[in-house]
């Protein structure tokens, strides 16, 4: 599959699922409130760190693994480390589950929620290994199939348990709607990876898997933590209602971050075989039209927020409104960091992507707490932001430090692109009354940006 079809069908699924965030987002919102919605989405910050923590993070080692082992053995190795991810992600789940009892009256722990969350942190985590295996076998079209499958179940079951519940705790109709559906497909997909691969335990993949995916697991659980330690600090600081408006704000804002993964998926496995045959002008020339394609599609973004979150949103949440165009300065620098990350990966130097994580995730932490106090529900974007940004320097100089004579991108590559979103903010900011003029602009952007496309031929 060619990189333009690759595209289309990551940037389609993206659209879809995009879409139907867009329809169920304010409806969800509607019905369960601010606070019962910010109860929901900690919930989910808790099965992200249970699906990054006990699954070893395997998964992460598939697109290494293509460059380290034959084609033929591909999905032996897949069975064999998705059975790792799952001996290690019961192992650890009945631990805590023993220990949830043990303490659950002591600190208010409802334990049935915490059996619904690793459930679905095993089920999340099944869906994951096979998005990544489809990615870097350039099928992005199955990977349409199933996201788009999950989303659709997953919304319709919501919205029959929500409206089941009482309204006082419809959070819970949502919670097991999430649970049953992403354990089922889970345990489809895990069957569907044993039945290709016919691999239990292979002595070989687990050694090669575990020196590298170990440090994963610090880097992705940081970077949980770093994106979604500002809900649970304002939930614990401020209330459950800002950690709910908070969330639907981020969730909004998501749509740039989902944009960035979905380009991602095409670029990665692209720029991995560009570099494995040493292809270095080719890595430049489809880099600077990658640059210049998201920081066009994020400045549009920004212009058209307000009126775009309005109809999204009902008005109780519309005190997240501005907090969007910071939010997308935050998700610009994870678009930027992501290039030495990519190649520190490449390279298989996990500790180097690990340490990087966890110092902008305590950092977070710390600004989270001074700019909540301060500054409340822009103080939780302020810290975030800056910690993306340091982020990105401490990823950049080490890249070009550890692998100066290999890495092809320069600072200067990227600067330009950050000025033009930040100023994007700003033309934000002074026309917040005058919506025409901001979409006026994104459209000619849009227009502008659509001619280059045309004219290389390529997304990239």
């Amino acid at each position: 599959m060619n990189s333009n079809k690759v595209a289309f069908f990551n940037i389609l699924s993206t659209v879809i699922l995009q879409g139907l965030t867009f329809i169920s987002g304010p409806i969800f919102s509607s019905i369960l409130g601010p606070n019962n919605y910010g109860i929901a989405s900690v919930y989910l910050t808790w099965v992200s760190v249970a699906s990054t923590v006990f699954s070893l993070q395997a998964a992460g080692t598939l697109a290494v693994a293509r460059v380290n082992f034959p084609m033929e053995d591909q999905e032996k190795y897949q069975s064999s480390v998705m059975c790792l991810s799952t001996i290690s992600y019961l192992s650890f789940s009945l631990v805590t589950i023993f220990v949830a009892c043990a303490v659950s009256d002591k600190f208010s722990i409802s334990v049935p929620m915490v059996i619904f969350g690793l459930a679905q942190g095993w089920g999340t985590y099944c869906s994951g290994v096979v998005n990544s295996k489809f990615t870097y076998e350039f099928k992005a079209d199955k990977n349409l199939i199933l996201s788009v499958v999950s989303s659709v179940f997953v919304i319709g079951v919501s919205l029959v348990l929500v409206k089941a519940f009482p309204s006082e705790i419809n959070y819970w109709g949502r919670i097991i709607a999430q649970s049953v559906v992403y354990t089922g497909i889970g345990f489809i997909l895990f069957m569907f990876l044993l039945k290709r691969g016919k691999t239990v335990y292979n002595k070989d993949y687990w050694k090669f898997t575990l020196p590298i995916s170990i440090p994963t697991i610090f880097h992705l659980l940081s970077y949980t933590v770093l994106n979604q330690c500002d809900k649970i600090m304002l939930q614990s600081m401020v209330s459950n209602s800002m950690a709910g408006i908070y969330s639907l704000a981020c969730s909004f804002g998501g749509v740039i971050n989902t944009i960035y993964h979905a380009l991602n998926n095409t670029w990665v496995p692209f720029y991995y075989e560009y570099t494995r045959q040493n292809q270095i002008d080719e890595i430049k020339r489809h880099a600077h039209n990658y640059i210049e394609l998201f920081t066009i599609l994020c400045m549009g973004f920004i212009l058209l927020s307000r009126e775009v979150f309005h109809i999204y949103a009902k008005e109780p949440f519309w005190e997240g409104t501005d907090l969007i165009p910071l939010l997308s300065i935050g998700y610009y620098f994870v678009f930027m960091y992501s290039f030495p990350v990519n190649y520190e990966f490449y390279n298989k130097k996990t500790k180097t992507i690990a340490f990087g994580t966890v110092g902008a995730a305590i950092l977070n932490i710390i600004l989270n707490y001074i700019f909540i106090k301060l500054l409340s529900i822009q103080g939780a974007v302020i810290a975030t932001v800056i910690s993306h940004g340091l982020q990105f320097l401490f990823h950049y100089i080490c890249a070009r430090k550890m692998l100066s004579k290999e890495f092809p991108f320069r600072i200067k590559e990227f600067i330009p692109g950050l000025v033009a979103v930040c100023l994007t903010c700003a033309v934000y900011m002074v026309t917040k009354g005058l919506w025409y003029v901001r979409w006026e602009l994104g459209a000619i952007l849009g227009i502008w940006l659509l001619v280059k496309i045309v004219k290389r031929r390529g997304i990239f």
